[in-house]
Formats: C-alpha cells, structure tokens, sequence
C-alpha cells in the first residue's frame, strides 16, 4: 500500500513539473518592466494547470495609458524574442492610485502581427510553436 500511495505521489510530482523557460520569461518580463521609467508595483506569477496548460498573470502599476501600452509592448517583445511555446497571458495595468484599472488584456499575435514583430525584433524564437491567434 505504502509503494502505491509512493508511486502515486511520483507520478502528481512528475505531471506538476515546469518548463523553466516559461519561469525564465516571467523573471525577463519582471525585470525589463522594472527597469522601464514609469512602471512600479511589478508583480509577475507563474501557473500551470492541470492540463499542462502554462500561464504568466502580470499586474504592474503605470502613471496613465500611455506607459501602459509601452508596457505591454515590453512584454511582446519578451514574449516575442522569449520562447515559441504558447503561454496564456493575462495582463493588468492599474493607475497608480490602485483604483482605475487602465488596461486589462492577454497577449496573442494574430496573422498579421508576425510582419510587423519579425520587422521589429527578429525572427520568432526557435521553440516556434506560436500558432497564428496566440
């Protein structure tokens, strides 16, 4: 009884495990919105569920609309250069009063983006399992 209860615990531990380069691009993200002028109060966590499915929720504190979406487009290009595996995003910025959140939103290239950040940044990472849409 003791070895199933053993291997059954094995098997949850080895199902909860991580790609670390998700963790490596939420640390990225965290630090390149900290250093960014404006942006205060970063907070990045990383989640996994059940069905392996990876998610970053960022939550970073910005002065009005205007650094907000500077911020976001830090973490495109994070995400971008970062790594090809898709990762659900969910992004808020709030004002620095904490009451009006000025932009809540996830992160996903549709079709025509991928000009557009290849002429930015470079090509996609190699992981390149971005489908179009995410």
């Amino acid at each position: 009884m003791r070895r199933l209860a053993l291997l059954a615990l094995l098997m949850l531990t080895a199902c909860g495990t991580s790609d670390g380069t998700v963790e490596d691009l939420g640390d990225r993200i965290e630090a390149d919105l900290k250093a960014h002028d404006g942006v205060s109060a970063v907070e990045v966590k990383y989640t996994t569920g059940m069905d392996h499915q990876q998610y970053l929720n960022v939550t970073a504190t910005v002065p009005d609309r205007a650094k907000a979406d500077e911020a976001m487009e830090i973490i495109r290009r994070d995400y971008w250069t970062g790594i090809g595996r898709r990762v659900d995003f969910r992004v808020r910025f709030t004002s620095q009063a904490g009451s009006e959140v000025l932009t809540s939103n996830d992160v996903k290239f549709k079709l025509g983006d991928v000009v557009e950040m290849e002429r930015r940044y470079g090509p996609r990472s190699e992981a390149g399992e971005l489908e179009p849409g995410r």
